[in-house]
């Protein structure tokens, strides 16, 4: 398991989302900074300052697939297997293809405790699943924003050029443009909005007992769940949360001995 180097995309997928959502606070090239200190970290086997290096990045507000795989990476190396299956599929979630995250999440998988067998998913749950993950996060925003400029130049052509050769092309671009805005503005809509898709979380203590009510008996325990097991979040309190399983056990473990996806 290597660490990741910054890919060169990133600073125009973070120039796109700033333009789209004006989130960002803390200069990218800081966090690239201290993105390259992470991994120098990393390389010289100090996995804690690497970890510290990484989530300062993540504080500075900025997310990418690679911050996250090599969050899990230095994690993994720690010892702390939870907190390395989160990274991973946290890199996963903004990247679905990243095959690197995807391997170690296998292997990470198969040294958890808890084996759990997936039930059968329904083929089109399965179809729009790959559609809304089918293009990466960072060039998506990118897509779309060049998409919405090429159809408010295109819209202007049309209004202000008097020439039809240029007036033609402006229609087309507004044409192209638009059917891109409404076809990956709504995938990516999707995607952060996280419409139709459950909430998920690992289990980042050792050991917890999922109760058959949100309660602290230890009577209503009907299994127990280990560091690194991912579950579905169907409900939650502010103390506990209904959880259920890919085989599709049900139960409810406490707020506290997990995190969100």
């Amino acid at each position: 398991m290597r660490a990741s180097s910054l890919p060169s995309w990133w600073a125009g997928a973070l120039l796109a989302a700033s333009v789209i959502s004006a989130t960002a606070t803390v200069p990218a090239s800081a966090q690239q900074e201290i993105f390259v200190q992470g991994n120098q970290f990393y390389q010289a086997e100090d996995y804690a300052a690497a970890v510290e290096a990484y989530q300062a990045v993540r504080a500075g507000g900025f997310e990418s697939p690679d911050l996250h795989y090599n969050l899990g990476n230095a994690y993994f190396q720690m010892g702390e297997l939870g907190q390395s299956i989160l990274g991973w599929e946290r890199a996963l979630k903004l990247a679905p293809g990243h095959a690197d995250a995807l391997a170690n999440l296998e292997l990470a998988v198969r040294l958890s405790a808890d084996d759990i067998e997936p039930l059968p998913r329904f083929w089109l749950l399965s179809a729009v699943s790959w559609w809304v993950n089918l293009i990466p996060r960072s060039a998506l925003l990118v897509i779309v924003a060049f998409s919405w400029l090429a159809l408010t130049c295109g819209a202007l052509a049309r209004i202000l050029l008097t020439a039809e050769g240029p007036r033609r092309m402006g229609g087309l671009t507004v044409a192209v443009g638009a059917a891109t805005v409404v076809l990956l503005g709504s995938n990516l809509a999707a995607r952060e909005f996280e419409v139709g898709q459950p909430e998920r979380g690992v289990i980042l203590v050792e050991a917890v007992s999922v109760r058959s009510a949100p309660t602290e008996d230890d009577d209503l325990t009907v299994f127990e769940l280990h560091e690194g097991s991912r579950v579905r979040i169907d409900q939650r309190t502010e103390q506990w949360a209904e959880i259920v399983l890919d085989d599709g056990k049900v139960g409810w473990i406490p707020v506290a001995a997990m995190e969100v996806i």
